[in-house]
């Protein structure tokens, strides 16, 4: 089996969809913290939706 050197073990990038995205913020698996915007586009993104996610929690 072939080794695969990593130079940073810890983070991966990956591409989701916003639809997933949505979700997972919503059900508070993943935190806002947690993103990272590697380009212009991500963030704007990311930002729609932390906004649309923010106006559609439940207030208790």
């Amino acid at each position: 089996m072939n080794t695969i050197a990593v130079n940073n073990a810890d983070k991966v990038q990956v591409e989701i969809s916003t639809n997933l995205l949505t979700h997972l913020l919503d059900s508070g698996l993943l935190h806002c913290g947690d993103c990272k915007c590697l380009n212009a586009n991500a963030k704007a993104v990311i930002w729609h939706t932390l906004l649309a996610s923010s106006t559609n929690s439940d207030v208790l």
